[in-house]
């Protein structure tokens, strides 16, 4: 879409009495009939996704199908509901030239929907442009009762972030997130001192294309609790455990100020950018070099180069740097206490992380502890494929350990700041999250792992911080 154009207002909204007499009169004495209710799967719901009414600047016309078919990628991935085909109703309204935008905010209408396409509920909304801020609502509707069951809005000055925050709306029309968390994280968030972003939130870099979250400032308890010792040791074993985890203590009070950091990790084709010769290579024949992947064979060293580039581009208005553990560990946890920010269990990975699961031991056959879940991936997964933490962050456990700007200590908890610590001087440098190859005790926000900065591998790669340099 050329953002400079004048955008003008493609659709209108259809008269409800008009639009429902005509249904009726192309539905009537067709032996269409409802989906037969014995093929839904116990304890869902069937639901019918419906285009989305189009507001606004929009220079594409067929905005609200996009959004619909993004919702019902992003409701699917949920399994939640038992989604009726949208491009079937699409297709028999089309034909008749009617929009269904306008319809459902009348009760016997959407009763009369229920009727003909067998469902108990529909989700529909709107999108709406003025200038360069992008609203998109979501409402899932009772057909029987006309009454709306939930509602999400998200508001972006990004139109390139509206994708990837459609998972957010689906999270909530579903009832698998609560909407209040988010209005608390924005409220947080705008109380702040923050750069002059449109919503707040999002930040769009125009040179690589990358996607940057506002995380807000706060306190947290850094490090692993006894109750996480416990559960980690039996993930693992006592022996395991001493080898690999027990530099997490003592765990501690820190505060960290707020920060813009990447949605996602770098991918390859942001660092070729930078480097147009980088290679991320393959493992045992499958590729780890895709355009969306995150960049993999990455030394700190080079990490830290790319961030350097980055900031000469923006010719000193933002900069670019790798986050601190501190900054790291609040930022995946999102607020959460647990060990993983979905919760204490290392199988419901398949939803939020890439990791070493049941796909990878088939493929693979590691010797060490696979998680009991399925991700689909084998290797490294383009970036985003599954769903992010409160914090609206892509990915912060597992598909690739991430380096941190942080000197590796294994007494540092024991010697650093309350706020804002960074741990500094010689030696290896810290990395955090786990990989695709990681077994359970390693994918936890309260891991720590460490390499030599020039180290490349297979499993490290990296995210930046952004800072807005005010004058």
């Amino acid at each position: 879409m050329n953002h400079s154009q004048t955008y003008k207002n493609l659709l209108m909204k259809l008269s409800t009495t008009l639009v429902f007499l005509l249904i009726c009169v192309l539905f009537h004495d067709i032996a269409w009939g409802a989906p037969s209710a014995n093929n839904t799967p116990p304890g869902k719901m069937k639901v019918a996704v419906v285009e989305f009414e189009v507001k606004g600047e929009f220079e594409l016309k067929e905005a609200g199908s996009i959004v619909a078919e993004w919702m019902i990628n992003s409701v699917d991935k949920t399994s939640k509901f038992d989604l009726q085909e949208r491009v079937l109703l699409k297709k028999i309204l089309a034909e008749q030239k009617l929009s269904l935008g306008g319809l459902v905010d009348e009760k016997d209408a959407t009763a009369k929907i229920g009727q003909l396409f067998g469902v108990e509920a529909i989700i529909t909304g709107s999108v709406i442009r003025w200038q360069q801020m992008v609203s998109v609502t979501a409402r899932l509707i009772n057909t029987s009762s006309g009454s709306i069951i939930r509602t999400a809005e998200i508001n972006s000055g990004n139109i390139n972030a509206i994708p990837s925050r459609i998972d957010e709306l689906a999270l909530i029309i579903t009832g698998l997130k609560n909407p209040d968390k988010l209005a608390d994280l924005i409220d947080k968030s705008s109380n702040q001192n923050l750069p002059t972003d449109k919503d707040h939130r999002y930040w769009h870099d125009p040179v690589t294309g990358m996607d940057f979250v506002w995380v807000p400032e706060g306190c947290f308890k850094m490090g692993q609790s006894e109750e996480e010792r416990q559960e980690t040791i039996s993930e693992s074993s006592a022996k395991t455990y001493k080898k690999k985890y027990n530099d997490e203590t003592p765990q501690h009070e820190v505060c960290v100020d707020g920060f813009w950091m990447g949605m996602y990790e770098v991918t390859n084709r942001q660092l070729r950018l930078f480097d147009p010769a980088h290679n991320s290579k393959s493992y045992k024949g499958i590729s780890l070099d895709g355009e969306k992947q995150p960049a993999v064979y990455v030394s700190w060293n080079q990490a830290k180069s790319y961030s350097e580039w980055l900031t000469k581009k923006h010719e000193a208005k933002s900069k670019f740097r790798l986050p601190s553990e501190a900054e790291w560990e609040h930022a995946c946890r999102a607020g959460s206490e647990s060990s993983r920010f979905w919760g204490t269990d290392s199988d419901e990975a398949g939803e939020y992380a890439n990791v070493y699961d049941g796909t990878s031991k088939n493929k693979l056959n590691c010797k060490w502890e696979f998680h009991d879940c399925d991700d689909e991936y084998v290797v490294t997964a383009p970036v985003g494929s599954l769903y992010p933490n409160d914090y609206q962050l892509y990915d912060m456990l597992g598909n690739v350990w991430e380096w941190t700007m942080d000197t590796y200590s294994e007494t540092s908890y024991s010697t650093h700041e309350k706020s804002n610590p960074v741990h500094t001087g010689k030696g290896n440098k810290a990395r955090r999250g786990g990989s695709w190859y990681s077994a359970p005790g390693s994918v936890r926000c309260s891991n720590r792992g460490n390499r030599s900065a020039d180290r490349k591998n297979k499993e490290i790669g990296f995210r930046l911080i952004r800072i807005e340099v005010t004058n």
